[in-house]
């Protein structure tokens, strides 16, 4: 028995011809010599002016500057100057918070850019109570979201959140907004 070659079968002249009917009028394809163009991200990288924004923002916040160490218990901070009792009050959610600001599961990096975007916002909408909560985990975020208030203009105090915000995971932030102490004290719930 003979073996047959898939490279050296022959045709029969009636598939030739109907071969040669199926292909008339077709023409060889040239070779394309162009590479293949890899497809552009659809993700937008920022310009130049966000990147200024971010870091005019973020100007106030410094990792190295550290006021607070143990967050183990209850943070306390009034700016000086300012009421000594406002931290009492945030305690004590005499005053509620207007926004809150949630940091789970976000880089160092993330989180000061999100909480300087809160300041911002809080500013642009004349919020003068937010909350942030920053979770336990493994207290990275704990230890330096303190540290970055204190660090900014605007804060005028912070308490550890009571159990109703997060308690040991939240921080309530008392800010200046765009008007005098004396107004906003007078605008302070309870007063």
């Amino acid at each position: 028995m003979q073996k047959k070659n898939s490279a050296s079968k022959t045709l029969d002249p009636e598939e030739l011809e109907l071969f040669r009917e199926f292909v008339a009028g077709t023409r060889p394809l040239e070779q394309d010599k162009i590479a293949p163009v890899a497809k552009r991200s659809k993700q937008k990288r920022p310009g130049a002016a966000s990147n200024s924004a971010t870091a005019e923002k973020l100007f106030f916040f410094s990792d190295e500057y550290e006021v607070f160490s143990d967050t183990q218990g209850s943070l306390s901070y009034v700016q000086s100057g300012d009421d000594p009792h406002l931290a009492g009050r945030l305690r004590r959610a005499e005053i509620e918070p207007q926004v809150v600001l949630d940091l789970h599961g976000m880089t160092g990096q993330q989180a000061k850019t999100e909480l300087a975007g809160l300041l911002a916002y809080c500013q642009q909408q004349q919020f003068n109570c937010a909350c942030v909560v920053h979770g336990k985990g493994l207290g990275i975020l704990a230890r330096k979201v303190p540290n970055w208030l204190v660090q900014h203009p605007n804060v005028r105090a912070f308490h550890t959140a009571p159990k109703a915000w997060g308690k040991q995971g939240a921080l309530l932030l008392l800010l200046k907004i765009n008007q005098s102490t004396e107004q906003q004290f007078r605008d302070l719930p309870g007063r």
